[in-house]
């Protein structure tokens, strides 16, 4: 996994932390829908040209953001 990648999925989970209000929660899924969107391109593209090194890549990171998905739904749910 490259750094530049595990430093994002850092900075977003520090920002999920931190959320307090709505608009700060909405902002992270946001970011993570579009990330997502781009991966799931990115997936397909390589599949297509038989890339399947790239496509396990890609899915990794892809499961990084489903987990941060997750924890934004937690978050949403009070305690």
């Amino acid at each position: 996994m490259d750094m530049q990648f595990l430093m994002e999925i850092m900075e977003i989970n520090e920002k999920l932390a931190e959320a307090e209000s709505e608009a700060a929660m909405k902002e992270i899924e946001s970011i993570v829908r579009a990330k997502k969107k781009e991966l799931t391109d990115n997936v397909s593209s390589a599949f297509e040209q038989d890339d399947f090194e790239e496509a396990k890549e890609i899915l990794t990171k892809m499961r990084y953001f489903s987990n941060i998905e997750e924890k934004i739904k937690l978050k949403k749910i009070p305690l």
